[in-house]
């Protein structure tokens, strides 16, 4: 069981992720862990590239009204981030960018800071988590 945790929804929109990563430094700041602390950076990074994607490519296309839920947990050492979208046919799948590729990177990036990383498939959509350890 986790002893913090969060939610928060996101409308589908570019500022999601904004919004996500100021959400993100302030629960870390309510675990005590500063917010100019190597560790935030590195979590928040992994929130923003998590919630980029599901806004990016976890959308349904022609709807409108839903939302993307982050939740932020820690359980000792332990920080859990997961990120819910509605798209289920579509699960993410890390690829290798060129050089002069815009993107293609955010999977390669999450798996470099996060101690681990998956996918769930939902009823109705999917939740991408990614774990780090405090250290």
């Amino acid at each position: 069981m986790s002893e913090t945790f969060a939610t928060f929804h996101y409308p589908t929109t570019k500022l999601a992720a904004t919004r996500a990563r100021t959400d993100c430094r302030k629960f870390l700041l309510t675990c005590g862990i500063p917010v100019d602390d190597t560790f935030t950076d590195e979590l928040v990074l992994v929130v923003d590239e998590l919630v980029t994607n599901a806004v990016t490519h976890g959308r349904v296309p022609g709807t409108t009204g839903r939302q993307v839920r982050l939740g932020i947990a820690r359980d000792g050492d332990l920080f859990r981030v997961e990120v819910r979208d509605t798209q289920s046919d579509r699960m993410p799948q890390p690829c290798k960018a060129d050089a002069d590729d815009e993107g293609g990177r955010g999977l390669a990036l999450i798996d470099s800071l996060a101690t681990s990383w998956g996918v769930v498939g939902e009823v109705i959509g999917k939740t991408v988590w990614a774990e780090k350890t405090l250290t």
